[in-house]
């Protein structure tokens, strides 16, 4: 398997524990979705497009393996195509989220980014881990923030031997078979010295292939460094695994094209301006509060006017006195509710 062993522990546990309602019903996808997050989708802008490989990766699954977090390399290589028949499409950049997964399939799809036709690019300010990150490998730049979790470059095969679990029960297992090699790992078995190199093998060759993969792309990178170990993107970036480091991914945006970054800033959904609520300050906060000049209503204030020694409170005209407009705030038009 191309997964962290602790996350696939975190996964299986988390999916094993889900209450599935016996009668599935139309609630179930919405519950999933709460739960497990919403089904990431490609997103095209302009002359990008962004697919996302988020989740544990495996090949052929369910409906229901997607929604509760899977990702499934046929989708992604759907994604591809689709972002290479696009003629308005000339960059595809991968959003990397994934802890790994199995084996099959991923080799494949590695190849298939390898040999897009289109620039491609890697992107991850979270993990991209084992199987994940044969894949991003494999993109013709490759983008991490600092804090991200790289690498995990290595292989394994869990196999649990229970046999002396069986004997203390007082269980004994006979496995009836034909050829040395079947049942290998079967619970409640002990594997023989040939079986167990069997597994080796077949682990040591899928690791060459994961490090032949990579090192096609990243020549520069060491072997020492593709041992199963997890890297922080900083690392990653000095060990040459990867291609540099970007903050946020506005910032790889910006890196790529101030116009790529404007017109995925335009498909953003607008928020409305808070600066229409200026109209709505009371006069009593005055100018020393906001900057906003107290609105006048109704009559002046009464004034004093000197009469000799007395003073004389006199009560100006009940006309309306013209607002004089505070230049510090400009005017707001509160029937505009776009987005500024």
């Amino acid at each position: 398997m191309l997964i962290e062993p602790s996350k696939a522990k975190a996964y299986l546990d988390k999916v094993a524990n889900f209450p599935i309602p016996q009668k599935a019903n139309d609630d179930l996808e919405d519950m999933l979705e709460m739960v497990f997050g919403k089904k990431p989708e490609m997103v095209k802008s302009g002359k990008l497009a962004i697919i996302p490989v988020k989740g544990v990766i495996g090949n052929d699954l369910t409906e229901l393996e997607k929604m509760m977090g899977g990702c499934d390399v046929d989708d992604i290589e759907e994604m591809i195509e689709d972002a290479e028949r696009d003629p308005n499409i000339e960059i595809i950049l991968f959003d990397f989220n994934s802890p790994g997964g199995t084996v099959t399939g991923v080799p494949e799809l590695s190849n298939r980014i390898y040999k897009c036709g289109k620039r491609t690019i890697g992107w991850t300010c979270s993990q991209s881990c084992s199987g994940s990150m044969w894949l991003m490998s494999q993109c013709d730049e490759v983008f991490v923030s600092g804090s991200s979790t790289v690498g995990s470059i290595g292989v394994y095969i869990p196999v649990l031997d229970e046999s002396k679990a069986y004997a203390e029960e007082g269980y004994t297992l006979d496995l009836i078979k034909s050829g040395w090699a079947k049942g290998a790992g079967f619970p409640g078995t002990k594997m023989s010295t040939e079986q167990r190199k069997l597994f080796e093998d077949d682990v040591a060759d899928t690791h060459a292939w994961f490090i032949g993969d990579i090192m096609r792309k990243r020549s520069m990178a060491d072997i020492k460094d593709m041992q199963g170990q997890c890297w922080s993107g900083r690392k990653a970036a000095t060990k040459m695994l990867v291609t540099g480091i970007k903050d946020t991914l506005d910032d790889l945006l910006m890196h790529i094209g101030a116009d790529v970054y404007a017109n995925l800033e335009r498909q953003e959904p607008s928020v409305e301006s808070t600066a229409s609520y200026a109209a709505d300050v009371s006069p009593e906060q005055g100018e020393k509060d906001d900057g906003v000049a107290p609105v006048s209503k109704g009559k002046k204030k009464k004034k004093k006017k000197k009469d000799g020694d007395k003073d004389e409170e006199v009560e100006d005209d009940d006309e309306e006195a013209p607002e004089i407009p505070d230049e510090s705030c400009p005017p707001v038009d509160t029937d505009d509710k776009k987005s500024r």
